[in-house]
């Protein structure tokens, strides 16, 4: 079951913490295959969403803007996933090369383990609402 707080209850209980910044975030082989799936546009047939703008400023903004001002989610295997909502286009998302759709919000996973925390394009419409288990406000996620 997963458990979702705001973004001020999961700074005040410690839940969120800095993410990596610039090069911590390709680092080793899995986040860079991870950098270079969601910054470069291509043409496999698997769905994929890929951030636009500058590849390297763009990921790296989206990932530190949905740490410092995103909801968070503990999966049922405790890991920090979080979620934005922007307010603007994120990304697109692309079937076989195609584009098939904008996205307008950043889902960073694996937020607590340094080895693997990665950040992607989402739709808005991919989003439900959830209660903060801390104070009971309504969350998108």
């Amino acid at each position: 079951m997963n458990t979702y707080y705001c973004h001020n209850c999961a700074v005040v209980n410690g839940t969120l913490r800095p993410p990596p910044k610039g090069e911590g975030l390709t680092d080793n082989s899995y986040k860079l295959d991870k950098y270079i799936k969601h910054t470069l546009p291509s043409s496999s047939s698997d769905y994929k969403t890929v951030f636009t703008g500058v590849a390297s400023e763009s990921y790296q903004n989206y990932i530190v803007s949905a740490v410092a001002s995103g909801h968070v989610q503990v999966d049922s295997q405790n890991r920090i996933n979080i979620v934005l909502v922007g307010s603007e286009t994120t990304g697109i998302a692309l079937q076989g090369g195609r584009f098939i759709g904008d996205m307008s919000a950043v889902k960073v996973v694996y937020h607590s383990d340094s080895n693997k925390i990665h950040g992607y394009p989402i739709a808005v419409t991919e989003l439900k609402s959830a209660i903060c288990v801390q104070c009971g406000r309504t969350i998108p996620y």
